[in-house]
């Protein structure tokens, strides 16, 4: 069953993304918090997901989430999101290019007493460091 209360919840999460908000994304987030990222170690806590907030927006001060499909019943929400941006700053230890990047994640979030206490994050880092000039060229399978 669908949980309007739960979409509402990951909307505004997005949308502190979209602000440049690590502090309104902390706000979100629920003393239990968990990030499972197929790409990164966990953060845990609302003041780790801040600190790893704040660190995307420095190396893309102008990161911004499209929102393509949202599904909820219970507790999860799934998104898809397309990211865009400008490297700006570093990001896995790559120095800033100036160049615009564009990816694809996949989210999945638990919501509880009206915050993100759990989120599994699958996005597309290669792709993202590719176009950053510093991952392998793609090629042919």
């Amino acid at each position: 069953m669908s949980n309007p209360a739960a979409r509402e919840v990951v909307r505004r999460w997005v949308e502190a993304w979209n602000a440049g908000d690590p502090a309104a994304v902390r706000d979100l987030t629920a003393p239990g918090f968990v990030r499972h990222d197929a790409n990164f170690p966990d953060v845990v806590g609302p003041d780790a997901e801040m600190q790893f907030a704040a660190s995307a927006l420095a190396a893309f001060p102008d990161l911004h989430f499209t929102v393509n499909h949202v599904v909820a019943e219970g507790d999860l929400v799934a998104d898809h999101l397309t990211g865009t941006g400008t490297h700006q700053g570093q990001f896995l230890g790559v120095p800033a290019t100036g160049r615009a990047v564009r990816f694809e994640t996949m989210e999945t979030y638990r919501v509880e007493d009206g915050q993100v206490l759990e989120q599994w994050v699958l996005m597309d880092v290669l792709g993202l460091l590719q176009q950053l000039g510093a991952g392998p060229s793609p090629g042919p399978v």
